[in-house]
């Protein structure tokens, strides 16, 4: 697998992260500032867990993990740096690590899947614990290699013009059943595609109830290609994607609280996505206006005044997933009759 970071020695650093990160400490000040531990399980340089230690203000523990002594070495030159008492580094495989010890944050950053590592991130959990979780798979889980999709997550994707929101809820529909294994719900809080990967930081919930009623949120989606007819089901089909998580991604609350941009290594897009994940519909696809046009044979109007336009009858917004996409709550035909009206 390749990408936009770079290796050092056997030690991976990806300068492009530095968005996940600022997110990473927007979103820990905003949702977990009670956490009294926290675990990065693979930190490489630690340049993750470093920055939310010495920029979220937290009065938690930060354990910074990877098996390779390269990577510690980094990691503990990094936290000496920073002059950071509350962190420590450790050298263990998580696996060994999270049967022995338990957090209130956990941070999962894989090189690929995460899904070798699912069952004991969730077992390493303190009651109510915080999970963030990043995949940078996004092929097979956009339908690009649908057969390893299958093998990994137990689950069909959809290739498309909305494959990547697909993608995601795929990802936190397995979640949700690996959580069910232990007895457990998930809670997304925020959950987003950006780059090359996934992210997506959820809760915990302690109990089998909590589990029954994560299991509801799960469904599957149809897609014509001729018709474009998208449509969602708790039934299974042959011909859908699924399961997948078909409830919202965000907790508009901890959004509503991560508001501090300026000090980030990257204020404008923290801003950006922000925007956009707070305003963003709770609907479980979305659509393209060049997809659109093209099904029309029309030009493809200013996607602001489509927006406009179809507010009239419903509710709108763009979509974080595509600069050119939008999510609405009308349906398909009512759409169509309404968008070769816009210039």
């Amino acid at each position: 697998m390749k990408g936009p970071g770079k290796r050092i020695g056997r030690v991976f650093f990806n300068q492009q992260m530095a968005f996940n990160r600022d997110i990473s400490v927007l979103f820990f000040k905003a949702a977990c500032m009670d956490c009294r531990s926290a675990f990065d399980a693979m930190a490489a340089t630690g340049a993750r867990g470093v920055r939310i230690a010495n920029e979220s203000g937290a009065k938690a523990q930060f354990v910074m993990n990877d098996k390779d002594a390269e990577a510690v070495h980094f990691i503990e030159a990094n936290i000496e740096l920073n002059g950071l008492e509350c962190a420590s580094a450790s050298q263990d495989d998580l696996r060994s690590h999270l049967a022995k010890h338990v957090y209130d944050y956990i941070d999962l950053d894989p090189f690929g899947t995460p899904a070798p590592f699912v069952q004991a991130v969730f077992q390493g959990c303190k009651r109510n614990a915080i999970v963030a979780i990043t995949a940078t798979d996004t092929a097979p889980l956009a339908g690009t290699h649908a057969k390893k999709c299958m093998r990994r997550y137990m689950a069909k994707p959809l290739r498309g013009v909305f494959g990547h929101e697909v993608g995601l809820r795929i990802l936190i529909g397995y979640l949700a059943r690996e959580a069910a294994q232990l007895d457990k719900g998930i809670e997304p809080l925020l959950s987003f595609y950006a780059d090359h990967y996934f992210r997506i930081y959820l809760r915990l919930k302690e109990n089998a109830a909590a589990a029954e009623h994560s299991l509801s949120h799960l469904g599957y989606l149809t897609f014509d290609r001729d018709t474009l007819v998208r449509e969602v089901s708790d039934e299974f089909s042959p011909e859908a994607a699924g399961p997948l998580w078909i409830a919202p991604l965000t907790d508009k609350a901890i959004l509503d609280r991560m508001t501090d941009v300026d000090p980030m290594q990257q204020p404008v897009r923290c801003s950006k996505y922000l925007n956009l994940w707070r305003n963003e519909l709770d609907v479980p696809y979305f659509y393209e206006s060049n997809e659109l046009s093209s099904f029309l044979h029309i030009s493809p109007p200013v996607l602001e005044s489509l927006l406009d336009r179809i507010r009239t009858q419903g509710k709108a917004s763009r979509t974080h997933f595509s600069p050119s996409g939008f999510k609405t709550d009308l349906s398909l035909k009512e759409l169509l009759s309404l968008y070769p009206e816009v210039s």
